[in-house]
């Protein structure tokens, strides 16, 4: 019988590419309503010693016919189990906007497992409690639709075509459930280090919700600035890959605990 690991991650993660002995093993996680290829074209810009995997959403691409999920509880806990057998080499998480908390609560659960993500990346998002909740979930189809517009002067074919509606709008609505219901009082303090993506012209973050981040780490936090909106990593692709991999070609692994 395959082990529960091995079975979740061939559900969870898409690996774009793996080596056998990486410096860092690299993982994104998507915003609302996106998917794991978002990220599959950073493969072939990245370092060779850095390999790439995504985490795949359910009710979307080639998860389309599961069930969405509706909570942060139950999608972080599944998205940390299918990376307990990557944890053979460092592990380095991006997460982008949505991507970011669901990113940060990974790593959370992650560590309580005794597996130690040792640099966090999160963009475009407020710290875990500087959350803004919402009732968008709920709402007209329409307004999700027009919330979307709102975070980038991109053309993007999913929004203006309606027979693509019936296969983007659930995964949408249920990652904005999401992001909307969920929150914490304080930030359980990872190992991790933190660096924080900052698009300064995004009206998704401000500048004390990204250094809110702080609270999030025992480690000090890295702010780095990006002129952009909240889909800045589009436009600024190449550089913030090149920003990457010079923090985790640039780092030592963190040290052991103290017993």
């Amino acid at each position: 019988m395959r082990p529960d690991w091995l079975a979740q991650g061939e559900r969870w993660v898409r690996p774009y590419r793996l080596s056998p002995m990486p410096r860092w093993r690299l993982v994104c996680f998507a915003h609302a309503g996106g998917s794991a290829s978002f990220f599959r074209d950073w493969a072939d810009a990245l370092p060779m010693e850095i390999d790439l995997l995504a985490i795949q959403y359910p009710g979307r691409e080639d998860r389309y016919s599961e069930a969405c999920l509706t909570d942060m509880h139950s999608l972080a806990e599944a998205a940390a189990q299918a990376l307990h057998g990557y944890a053979d080499r460092p592990l380095a998480l991006f997460g982008h906007s949505l991507g970011a908390v669901v990113a940060y609560e990974v790593a959370a659960r992650l560590e309580q497992r005794a597996i130690v993500v040792e640099h966090l990346f999160v963009s475009a998002h407020p710290a875990p409690q500087c959350q803004r909740g919402g009732q968008l979930h709920q709402g007209p189809d329409q307004a999700l639709l027009d919330d979307v517009r709102r975070l980038s002067s991109r053309p993007n074919p999913l929004l203006e075509d309606p027979a693509l509606h019936e296969l983007f709008l659930p995964g949408l609505r249920n990652d904005y459930r999401i992001v909307e219901t969920y929150g914490r009082a304080s930030p359980q303090p990872l190992r991790s280090r933190i660096e924080v993506f900052y698009p300064e012209q995004d009206p998704e973050v401000d500048l004390d919700e990204a250094l809110a981040w702080q609270a999030a780490s025992h480690q000090p936090l890295h702010l780095r600035r990006w002129d952009g909106e909240h889909f800045y990593l589009i436009e600024q692709r190449q550089a913030l890959l090149d920003a990457l991999a010079t923090t985790l070609l640039g780092c030592s692994p963190l040290p052991c605990p103290t017993p």
